[in-house]
């Protein structure tokens, strides 16, 4: 019997057996080599800090509304489910359907998909893509934060000579980095409290760093740069960051987040350099049904596929981000390590060959 990574009780979680339903016309199946989860989203809800613990979203008045008591999924932090954000792996099974989903799959391609971390997924067919030849499977289970960073940047309206702050080197920002990199910003600041993760930043481009727990972020960059950042982009969540990103940038600014915000925002003054700055605040989100802003010409199927062609051409790379790499075996207690202790790690990922 297959296992995955299971939540059984609050701030827990477990490799747990379950039962392959036989697969439905138009789905693929594939058993799982490789999958990462995602810190920010996921610890966020296994927290039960998040807007949907008592909350759900409406997607039609696209408001978080209360969710009924007896509401299917209700069990606040995951509990109840399987986690996961990326799977790679080897299909073995392929259920014929008069339409032509599933014509391009046949076992034993490798492919990848949005999926658990367990040792078989199944999808429909549509939303599992063949694993490109020049993609590893840990380059692949970034693609995920390499599509909201990407989002981000387009978001920020980045220039050719640019001066950027970036706040968050988890595995969105360091995503950031390379890009800004490749765009050719003159200066980009990495903020990150953690000295691994600066040093990470500074091979994958940022001409700086800040640790934001031993300086004023507005101070540092303005003394490094010797004026303002142009834009600040913020990746790591946290408004105390967010207030770092407002106070880097000059007037009329840019200050885009990307970040899943949690905990407490009433230190967040909105009468100082927000107000008397004239800053231009901006959510970055390329999913949930949200149009591009540079709708037609882009859209989430051309910001996925141009992400998957910058680690083709190797622009972006997942050397050091996926990083720890664990065997299956302890999925669960490095996942519920990561989660208490985010010291040593950039992405949790999940090697299932390793025993």
């Amino acid at each position: 019997m297959p296992r995955g990574l299971f939540v059984d009780a609050p701030q827990h979680a477990i490799l747990a057996d379950y039962s392959d339903a036989p697969v439905q016309p138009g789905q693929v199946r594939f058993r799982t080599e490789f999958a990462a989860v995602k810190h920010g989203t996921m610890f966020h809800i296994f927290s039960g800090e998040s807007p949907f613990q008592e909350q759900r979203f409406d997607p039609n008045l696209r408001l978080f509304v209360p969710t009924p008591a007896d509401a299917p999924n209700a069990a606040p932090g995951f509990v109840g489910q399987f986690i996961g954000n990326m799977a790679v792996g080897e299909v073995t099974e392929v259920a014929a359907h008069a339409g032509a989903d599933v014509a391009d799959f046949q076992p034993g391609q490798r492919v990848y998909c949005y999926g658990p971390v367990a040792e078989t997924v199944t999808k429909a067919a549509a939303a599992v893509h063949p694993l490109p030849d020049e993609l590893s499977p840990a380059d692949a289970v970034c693609l995920d934060p390499a599509l909201y960073a990407y989002g981000a940047v387009r978001d920020a309206r980045i220039t050719l000579g640019d001066t950027v702050a970036v706040s968050g080197m988890g595995a969105i920002g360091l995503c950031v980095v390379q890009l800004l990199a490749r765009a050719g910003c003159a200066e980009i600041v990495a903020v990150e409290p953690l000295p691994k993760r600066r040093a990470l930043a500074e091979r994958f481009g940022a001409t700086t760093t800040i640790d934001p727990t031993a300086e004023d972020v507005g101070l540092a960059v303005r003394r490094l740069l010797g004026r303002p950042a142009d834009v600040a982009i913020e990746a790591s969540g946290s408004y105390r960051a967010l207030y770092g990103a407002m106070r880097s940038v000059g007037q009329c600014a840019r200050v885009v987040t990307l970040g899943y915000y949690k905990g407490d925002h009433s230190h967040l003054p909105f009468g100082a350099e927000w107000h008397h700055n004239r800053l231009e605040l901006i959510s970055s989100m390329p999913v949930w049904d949200n149009p591009s802003r540079e709708a037609p010409l882009w859209d989430l199927a051309r910001l996925e596929a141009t992400v998957v062609d910058f680690f083709r051409r190797g622009w972006l790379t997942s050397d050091g981000i996926a990083d720890p790499i664990v065997p299956f075996s302890q999925a669960a207690d490095a996942f519920l390590h990561t989660f208490q202790d985010p010291t040593d790690a950039i992405k949790l990922c999940v090697d299932f060959s390793q025993k």
